[in-house]
This record gives C-alpha cells, sequence and structure tokens, in this order.
C-alpha cells in the first residue's frame, strides 16, 4: 500500500526538483524490490521444507532463475525510465539468456531419465 504515497512523492520531486526525480525512482524501486523478496520468504522456505536430497537441484534452479528474472526486470524497467529502451530490451534478453544456460543440468537430466526409460520399455 505504499505505491500511491511512492507516486505522489516521485511527482512532487519531479515538480519541485528534476534532478532528483530518478534517484527517487530507483530507492523506490529497490525498496519494491527489497518487499517483494521479503513476501517470497514464506515461498522459499515452503519450497525447502517439501525437498528431499534428489530434488535440491531443481529448488536451486528454481531460485536462481527466479532470481535472475526478478533482477533483469527491475535492471529493465530502471533503464526505460531513464529513457533507454533498447538498453532494457538487451537486459532482458540477457536476463532470458542467463535462466536458459541455468537450464541445461536440468534438461541433461530429463534427457538421461528419458533415454532409461525408453531402454527400459524396448
Amino acid at each position: 500500500m505504499l505505491a500511491v504515497p511512492a507516486l505522489f512523492a516521485v511527482l512532487i520531486v519531479k515538480q519541485w526538483k528534476t534532478d532528483f526525480s530518478p534517484l527517487l525512482r530507483i530507492a523506490l524501486a529497490i525498496l519494491f524490490g527489497g518487499i517483494a523478496i521479503g513476501a517470497l520468504s514464506p515461498v522459499i522456505e515452503y519450497l525447502g521444507g517439501l525437498l528431499g536430497t534428489e530434488q535440491v537441484l531443481y529448488a536451486k534452479i528454481l531460485l536462481k532463475a527466479l532470481g535472475i528474472a526478478f533482477l533483469s526486470h527491475y535492471a529493465a524497467e530502471l533503464c526505460r525510465e531513464s529513457g533507454e529502451g533498447s538498453l532494457a530490451g538487451g537486459v532482458e534478453l540477457v536476463g532470458k539468456i542467463e535462466i536458459l544456460l541455468l537450464c541445461i543440468p536440468l534438461m541433461e537430466q530429463i534427457l538421461s531419465t528419458a533415454k532409461e526409460l525408453l531402454a527400459l520399455g524396448g
């Protein structure tokens, strides 16, 4: 519920002192990012409780991918706020590529399991 006061603060600062407006936006983006991460802590604890020793790889990949997605999204939004739309697109692309690279061990494990199942069935 901090969004409305934050919006008013940005609008007031934007009219009063335009030089401070981007700094306030960055500070608010960091604040809301921290709030979002704090709100996700129960989900992270829940996933940790569900995990067995075999599923730790899946959880690590999931949490890392989630972190990369959040960070690349916030970085891209900051770039857009600064008027750098093309840079924002590049940040998002790199984030997506990082998530794909992160999933390579998971894809290898899935393919290996599929091969084993095909060998047992044939």
